[in-house]
């Protein structure tokens, strides 16, 4: 029991490592002339140290993560709420995996995934042609590309950003058949959908209005456009990450 202990700290020891590393490769996306949008993997290790070690481990890997790169930052203002969430990122899939492995949840993963993707999709495109063109009137940005309205060409790439996740997904299954029981493509979108809608939808916003009183309607709403970017790229690297682990071993680690 010792040495599971000792080996689990040691393991989360490393995804925190790994995740203060990515935390330096990040992009941020100004709104309302703060940079509140970021985009970055810093947090695929974190979700990893929850998925594999559990609920609390993860939690334990997204605080260490938090406040190390902080501490490192030379810019921005401290703030718990993001501690919190990255301790969720890691809480939250810990939990639930739990949960499926005990057999206390069974549910459409499949079904549930299409529901929360068609909702992100129609956000998204209200988002781009009502707050979003109403921000770019402001910036007197709004204008043609090629021979495409911004607002259209980018309600397009909207549609085709879901149809490439469709596809994803459909590769992901064929190039592993038996994908079926713990850490199946369904359960890990679903997990991270979860992930996305209480801390980037819900907490985030509260978050940044409380830092630089920013609008919680179009936060969320530049979230919802940015899901559809964010989860499926998250998901790709943790399903194959998750899936060059031995299956033995696996099993052994939650």
């Amino acid at each position: 029991m010792q040495q599971n202990k000792s080996f689990n700290l040691a393991l989360t020891a490393l995804f925190v490592a790994v995740s203060i590393v990515l935390a330096q490769f990040r992009v941020y996306i100004p709104l309302f002339g703060f940079p509140s949008v970021r985009f970055s993997l810093s947090e695929v290790p974190i979700f990893l140290a929850g998925a594999l070690l559990g609920g609390i481990y993860g939690a334990m890997a997204g605080f260490a993560s938090d406040i190390i790169s902080f501490m490192m930052s030379t810019t921005g203002a401290y703030h718990f709420g993001f501690t919190l969430n990255l301790m969720l990122v890691g809480f939250i899939p810990g939990v639930i995996f739990q949960l499926i492995r005990n057999e206390k949840i069974q549910a459409p993963f499949s079904l549930m995934n299409k529901v929360l993707v068609g909702i992100a999709l129609v956000g998204s495109i209200i988002y781009i042609n009502s707050i979003g063109l109403e921000e770019l009137k402001k910036a007197g940005e709004v204008g043609m590309i090629g021979p495409f309205p911004v607002n259209i060409l980018l309600s397009m790439i909207m549609i085709i950003l879901v149809i490439a996740l469709i596809g994803i997904v459909y590769k992901l299954k064929k190039l592993y058949p038996g994908d079926k029981g713990l850490y199946s493509i369904d359960q890990l979108i679903f997990m991270m959908c979860v992930n996305y809608i209480i801390i980037n939808l819900f907490l985030t916003p509260m978050w940044l209005q409380q830092l630089y009183n920013l609008p919680i309607v179009a936060s969320v709403a530049v979230r919802i456009f940015k899901s559809l970017v964010d989860v499926p790229l998250q998901v790709m690297v943790i399903y194959m990450v998750i899936h060059a682990i031995p299956v033995r071993m696996r099993e052994k680690l939650l």
